[in-house]
């Protein structure tokens, strides 16, 4: 009787370490993890700068009073579009009338001199010939013709001057653009000279100017690029090739005009590592303000044939980029690459990988190099995105059956229901293993 309970005893402690032992012999091995592939897009590209930028007018011209006077009228309403030589602002003009007055005036007295002091030397100088009048005579009369010629001509520019000074009185528009405020209204007093009253400004609308500042590297790539295509890095105007440009405006929305690039600095600031350069746009429709902040695309000079995969599928690893391939055995492998310009969604790849080999463009995070994948072949399009799933090259070796551990010291695991342990009448000894 006390061999069977010792025995049932055994029987119980020893049943839990059987079902443990075929329950881990029975997980399968994990399966290989499943990824879409697919070959790099070829296609021309041509690389795309972006840059922030301000809009500038081509032409600002500060509206400010020549002559001083009270400000008499105002001819333009507040922000109006104005053409060249418009009437802005009139300056009481009276006074400068009447000294203009006093100066032809002045111009007929000193005419009327000069003519009779050129008969007086003309008569002289008949009378000297015949010894009768003294030579000291005829050189005075010959000085006083002098006089009142210097005199004539004086007068006449003392009346150009009051001349301009009344037509000054008119302030008119010297460009075509937009006007911005009265800075001063009608009754106060505006003074001339070097602190001039500022009345106004008038900026020009169309076409316009925008600024950017490229840095160091970007001067050296487009020399670099031009080297390659025209095999000399000698300056040459900006204006001379053709930059094409472009202008997403701060809410996101694209400028309808293309514009070009027409100067840039002739050094670069030492300061900040920058060059700045100018670019020119239409704007027939008024739609760029100066001052306005914008993002500028530059197209590169020539397009290049070049190799993109999408940005998903580009990993980081400190300082380097990576991407998995798949080779003939369905085997990832890592290879460093080098990038290039982004296009939406795709970037260049400028080395690293060949046209024909398989990357792995989704799945990634779950690959380990020189493990196995599942892959499913997809293709990249042109709007940076990859196709619905095709199944071009699917995996036609079988799974890897799951590998059991047989065990010879254990018997298999019961199939009956388990039965509920029951507190045993008699004490608990250790069991000897």
């Amino acid at each position: 009787m006390r061999l069977l309970l010792w025995l049932s005893i055994i029987s119980a402690a020893l049943l839990p370490l059987a079902g443990c032992g075929a329950a881990a012999g029975g997980l399968p091995e994990p399966q290989p993890p499943k990824v879409s592939i697919a070959a790099p897009l070829e296609r021309d590209v041509r690389d795309i700068d972006e840059y922030t930028g301000r809009v500038e007018a081509r032409e600002t011209v500060e509206v400010r009073a020549r002559v001083s006077g009270y400000l008499q009228e105002v001819y333009f309403q507040d922000g109006d579009y104005v053409e060249k030589g418009q009437p802005l602002f009139l300056i009481d003009p009276r006074t400068y009338q009447a000294e203009y007055d006093q100066a032809l005036a002045r111009i007929n007295l000193n005419n009327a001199k000069y003519i009779y002091a050129k008969s007086v030397r003309v008569r002289n100088e008949k009378l000297v010939a015949n010894k009768s009048v003294p030579q000291e005579e005829y050189e005075q009369s010959v000085a006083s013709e002098n006089e009142a010629l210097a005199a004539l001509e004086s007068a006449k520019a003392d009346a150009e001057t009051n001349r301009l000074n009344l037509e000054f009185t008119h302030v008119n528009a010297e460009i075509a653009g937009r006007i911005d405020r009265t800075y001063v209204t009608k009754g106060n007093l505006v003074q001339s000279g070097p602190t001039a009253t500022l009345l106004t400004k008038i900026v020009s609308v169309d076409p316009v100017y925008v600024y950017f500042n490229p840095d160091e590297l970007a001067f050296l790539r487009y020399s670099r690029r031009r080297l390659e295509n025209e095999g000399t890095r000698e300056a040459q105007p900006v204006r001379e090739r053709h930059i094409e440009a472009t202008i997403v405006l701060a809410d996101g929305s694209t400028y309808p005009e293309t514009g070009t690039i027409d100067f840039s600095s002739n050094t670069v600031d030492p300061s900040t590592g920058t060059i700045q350069v100018r670019a020119v746009f239409p704007n027939p429709r008024r739609a760029l303000t100066p001052g306005l902040f914008v993002r500028l695309h530059v197209a590169a000079e020539s397009a290049y044939h070049a190799l993109l995969v999408p940005e998903r599928a580009i990993g980081t690893d400190q300082s380097d980029k990576f991407v998995y391939i798949v080779d003939d055995k369905n085997i990832a492998q890592r290879r460093n690459v080098q990038l290039g310009t982004k296009h939406g969604r795709l970037r260049v790849i400028t080395s690293g990988i060949q046209p024909l080999q398989r990357i792995i463009v989704s799945g990634s995070l779950l690959v380990r190099p020189g493990q196995p994948v599942q892959p499913t072949e997809v293709k990249i399009d042109d709007d940076s995105e990859t196709t619905a799933v095709t199944q071009l090259r699917p995996n036609t070796s079988p799974p890897p059956a799951p590998s059991l551990t047989p065990s010879t010291s254990t018997p298999p695991p019961s199939t009956s229901a388990p039965q509920p342990s029951r507190p045993h009448p008699f004490p608990q000894h250790p069991v000897e293993r």
